[in-house]
Formats: structure tokens, sequence, C-alpha cells
């Protein structure tokens, strides 16, 4: 019976020293761990003030089974203007000045954002993963005035040049219906462009149009007709309206029956004074206005700088509206422009992604 207890306590005796062996090998190894993990993290800190990027966020976590590990996830902001063919070399070196081992670096470039994903840490294990990250500005492309013609230069901005933009179509011109139905289907999206009163005298030769002597029931009555003319329409803007747009009482009935139908607006901010946009807003209307109208002069150069000081406005907002017309000159400018534009930095979309 002794004999057996002996054997009891030893082979206990024997367990905890296997523990205790156990425990220690795991704490030398957590401490090292540790030790590198905050040595590392010190020289992080270090490439970051060098490169000058804005830190997002810093995240400490607890990663992996038995023993866990932290591990530190940091993003950080890439200046638009910044270089993108660059940046991997330039942190590259960074890194490797600062004596760090790098894991892995990948690219991506996401529908919404570009981003270089960099994995550092020593033998094995990552304790620090760095995400440089560069949100896409979103423009918004607006072509007007369709609906008037259907030749070569519809024909081209509808089947040729293949990315997201957003046509309007006048109610009651003689291809309205035909241009909805190829633009639905090649992928563009479709908004009525509704005629309003200007400022100035205008000769009337539209078949539905927003006057300021209209009541509520005719400009409801109106607008729901000139919807029911377009198929595939999303939303609604403004054709001319410079003295429409700065009135409360017309414009207000023209939105109630936007939200009535369940559109979007767009304020194309034909006169300065408007008052469209933030009355939609007030309304409780998906909405958003006009940033740049890009070809005011029929001219590739003017266009191009006009792409630019949009490019500059998206800058300040996170996301601007361009609106170009039907023209030639215009559709020639619109393909040097979008052929060559950086796509790693600018997502071109829809109206309905940038209204809110």
């Amino acid at each position: 019976m002794a004999k057996k207890s002996h054997k009891i306590l030893y082979l206990l005796i024997g367990l905890i020293i296997c523990l205790v062996g156990i425990g220690s090998f795991f704490y030398l190894k957590i401490s090292i761990y540790q030790k590198e993990l905050s040595r590392i993290d010190s020289k992080v800190d270090e490439v970051v003030k060098a490169l000058n990027f804005s830190v997002l966020s810093k995240k400490i976590k607890w990663v992996g089974p038995f023993p866990t590990y932290l591990q530190v996830r940091e993003t950080l902001k890439i200046p638009f203007d910044y270089p993108l063919d660059k940046l991997p070399d330039q942190i590259q070196r960074e890194l490797r000045r600062n004596l760090l081992k790098i894991h892995q670096i990948k690219r991506e470039n996401l529908k919404d954002r570009y981003k270089i994903v960099v994995s550092l840490g020593f033998d094995e294990r990552i304790t620090h993963t760095l995400e440089f990250i560069l949100q896409k500005l979103k423009i918004a492309l607006l072509i007007d005035d369709f609906g008037y013609s259907h030749g070569k230069t519809v024909d081209f901005l509808l089947k040729e040049l293949d990315l997201p933009f957003t046509i309007s179509i006048i109610p009651g011109t003689p291809y309205a219906k035909s241009i909805a139905e190829e633009a639905h289907r090649n992928g563009k999206q479709v908004i009525l462009h509704l005629p309003m009163e200007p400022q100035k005298n205008f000769i009337n030769r539209y078949r539905w149009i927003v006057l300021n002597r209209m009541s509520s029931q005719q400009i409801s009555s109106m607008v729901k007709d000139a919807i029911k003319d377009v198929p595939y329409v999303v939303g609604l803007s403004n054709h001319m309206g410079s003295l429409v747009t700065t009135q409360e009482k017309p414009m207000r009935d023209v939105l109630q029956a936007v939200k009535a139908e369940g559109l979007y607006f767009v304020d194309s901010r034909t006169v300065s004074s408007s008052i469209a946009f933030p009355l939609a807003q007030k309304m409780g209307i998906k909405s958003t206005q006009r940033q740049v109208f890009l070809d005011n002069q029929k001219d590739s150069s003017y266009i191009e700088s006009q792409f630019q000081t949009l490019i500059s406005s998206a800058q300040k907002r996170g996301g601007a509206l361009g609106i170009a017309h039907v023209d030639p000159i215009t559709a020639e400018a619109l393909k040097k422009i979008l052929s060559r534009l950086e796509k790693r930095k600018i997502q071109l979309v829809y109206i309905s992604d940038i209204v809110d």
C-alpha cells in the first residue's frame, strides 16, 4: 500500500515538474515575443513618422490558439496626391532601414479603395500588419439632353463608353423611350431631365414644362405624366429652371411628386441662387447638386481643365457631380480623359451612389 502511495506521489511530482517546465517554456517564448513586439512597435512608429502618413487607427488584439499572442494592426491614410507607383518601394526602404523583417507586401485595387498591406514580424511570426489605404474619390458623371437625336454620338456614349455614368432624357422628345431602353441595356442609369421655366424669355417647345404660375395640382399631374414617358428613370433633374428653382412654392410641388414616385433629385444649379437642393434635403429626399459644368465651352482643353476642377471638388467633399452634354466634342474629350483616369484613386459611380 505504501509503495502504491509512493508511486502516485512520484507521478504527481513528475507531472508538476512537467507542467512547470511547459509553463516556463511558454513563459520564455511569450517574454521573447513581447520583447520583440515592443521593439518592432517602436521601429514601426519611426517608419510612420518618416513616411508622414496620418494614422487612422491602431488596434491590438490577442490572436492564435494557446498560448495566445498580441498582434498589432495599424491603418494609415495615403495622401491623394502621393505617387502610388513609388509607394511600395518607399515603404520597403523605410522598413529595411529600420531593420524590420517583411513577411509580405500585397497591393489591392478594390472598388472603393486602393490599399497596400504589409506584414511584419520576426522568425515566422507576424507581429504587425500595416494597412495603407487610399479611399477613392467618387466621381459621378451626368450627361444631359438625350432624346432629340439618335446618331453616332449617342451610340458612342451608350455603347462604347463602357463605364458607369448617368444620362438624363428630356421627356416628350422623339427618341426618349428608345434611348432610355438602350441606356438601360448598356448599364447606364437613367433620370428624367424635366424642363422648368427660366428667368429670361424662352421659346416653349416642350411637351412638359414646370411653369412658375402653375397650380400644385397641375405640377403634380404634369410631373407624373412626364415620368411615365421615360422608362427606367430613377431620378429627376431640372432642365433650365433659373426661375422655378429659386421659388419655394413650385419647387416644393415638384419635389413632392419626386418623393411620391420614389426618385432622387439632382439640382443642376443653372443659377447660383437655386433653393432646390437644400429644399430637397429638408424634405428628406435623396438628392445632390452639380459641382462643375464640364463643357460650357465646346473645347477639349477646356473640358479636361474642368474635369480637374471636378477632381479638386471631390477631394474636398469625398465625391462630386459633373454635368456634360450630348455633343461629339464632349464625347471625344471624355473618351480621352477616362482612358487616362487613375483608377486606383478615382471611382466612377452612378448618381445614386452619391445622393444622400
